[in-house]
């Protein structure tokens, strides 16, 4: 779980998902935030995703370019509820996004603005 305690409110970076693409739908809430074992994740929490049949991968981007980016592993789709550890160091200032693409085609199937 996101521990977002002790972090001021407005500069908790988050957002709620609600997107029906390429005949899939996603809803939930999407974090980018502390994990109380260390470090920052982004959170997926009560994140759904129905009639997908493919493998997602997700990546916290800049603008939506998976150019620039940072590969944080593949979906959890049995749990609605998981976290994707940011690698230690990074500096997650210019990212303002979450791609989500699939991890055959490599093509982008939605974009989550933070």
């Amino acid at each position: 779980m996101a521990d977002m305690s002790g972090q001021d409110p407005s500069e908790i970076t988050m957002a709620t998902v609600d997107e029906e693409r390429k005949g899939a739908t996603f809803s939930g809430t999407v974090i980018l935030g502390i994990d109380p074992e260390g470090g920052e994740v982004v959170f997926f929490r009560d994140f759904l995703i129905e009639d997908y049949k493919g493998e997602l991968t997700a990546y916290l981007a800049t603008d939506g370019d998976i150019k620039k980016s940072i590969d944080l592993g593949e979906l959890d789709h049995k749990s609605p509820s998981f976290r994707l550890p940011i690698p230690l160091g990074t500096d997650t200032l210019p990212y303002n996004t979450v791609v989500l693409s699939d991890k055959k085609s490599k093509k982008k199937i939605l974009t989550i603005n933070l």
